[in-house]
């Protein structure tokens, strides 16, 4: 699939990535984020943006080693590949931003 630009807006602050994914993935798994940031800020009563990111990180990075250690190998691969596609794409958009970015709709087309 061919780079296509997606909008991510959580806790706050906007911006665009590039991704070879595709935009409802990408929706499908912010959505996740959402759901999973909501339930932990209404747990833990933490409101501020960056440690709340931290704390699901934390979380993630639990049900990661717990999987881990359930033998859930093939599932770790497929996530940690995801990962890493995602954090390159991150890494591309962030090394060469791309005019005109900031005037994107504010929800990509489906």
């Amino acid at each position: 699939m061919a780079l296509q630009l997606f909008k991510v807006d959580l806790l706050g602050p906007t911006f665009t990535i590039q991704t070879d994914e595709s935009l409802d993935y990408m929706q499908s798994l912010v959505m996740r984020l959402r759901e999973r940031l909501s339930s932990l800020k209404g747990s833990t009563r933490v409101a501020d943006p960056l440690r709340l990111s931290v704390l699901l990180s934390i979380t993630l990075m639990d049900e990661l080693q717990r999987l881990r250690k359930r033998g859930g190998g093939d599932e770790e691969e497929e996530f940690a590949a995801i990962a890493a596609r995602l954090i390159a794409d991150l890494d591309r958009s962030l090394e060469n931003p791309i005019a005109g970015v900031e005037d994107l709709p504010e929800d990509p087309p489906a």
